[in-house]
């Protein structure tokens, strides 16, 4: 595990997902379920193995830090309709698994809607912001008015992009992790296999959040992550100018 905040605050290293020790929790963020579904109405087609595959990677995170609660902070789903056939599928599969073995809770994201219906047959709690201890979790299409010491958000899905030294470029998905206003915010990077998200570190027009919109990201750490296999730490992002 890698880190981050007073002992308790850790990134679940090789996963994108974060280990809170203090609510021996799994956090992890934009699943985006179903999105072979939901493409398809648009005329694109994918392998149905893509959600199959976060799934196995969901479970081979929990099977790695064996927490006794999971929470998911938005975004499980593709579609911001009522469910597909594909998202019905792949979201009854997953919590019926996990709701005989965690005490999982989900926050609403922005593509979320209908969600619940489906969750209240698992007895999973589907709220607007999870607070405990000194922690808010919320999706982060929204700006609450009250935070806590520590805020958790996905929704921004964010990613690097690096130059090696012969001209290469290479995009990773990260973890941001930096203050906004006494506050400190980690954003987490998406765990769904095709949501790379926007590169954080060359298109501010492009961040999502509007907490991201309203803050000066150069002091922020990225964390690139190369799912199961590995976390590497890198230099705050002013400093990676030279690397774009």
């Amino acid at each position: 595990m890698i880190e981050l905040y007073k002992g308790d605050l850790f990134i679940a290293d090789p996963w994108p997902a974060v280990y809170i020790k203090s609510l021996d929790a799994i956090v992890m963020s934009d699943l985006h379920l179903g999105i072979e579904g939901a493409l398809a109405n648009e005329g694109i087609y994918l392998p149905m193995s893509i959600s199959e595959s976060t799934i196995r990677l969901v479970k081979r995170v929990l099977e790695d830090y064996k927490p006794s609660r999971v929470v998911f902070a938005g975004d499980v789903k593709h579609g911001f309709g009522l469910l597909n056939t594909s998202e019905w599928i792949h979201v009854r599969n997953l919590f019926r698994d996990l709701s005989e073995y965690y005490n999982v809770l989900v926050v609403r994201g922005n593509h979320d809607n209908y969600l619940g219906v489906l969750l209240s047959r698992y007895d999973v709690p589907f709220v607007e912001r999870f607070d405990e201890g000194i922690y808010t979790i919320i999706h982060g299409h929204t700006k609450p008015r009250k935070l806590n010491e520590v805020v958790i958000i996905g929704h921004e899905h964010p990613s690097i992009s690096l130059r090696d030294d012969v001209g290469v470029k290479y995009k990773f998905k990260c973890f941001l992790w930096g203050n906004i206003g006494g506050h400190m915010l980690l954003v987490l990077p998406s765990v769904g296999e095709l949501a790379t998200g926007a590169t954080i570190n060359i298109y501010e027009e492009e961040r999502l959040s509007p907490l991201m919109k309203e803050v000066d990201i150069t002091n922020f750490k990225a964390y690139a992550i190369v799912p199961g296999e590995t976390v590497q730490e890198f230099p705050v992002i002013k400093d990676l100018v030279d690397y774009i």
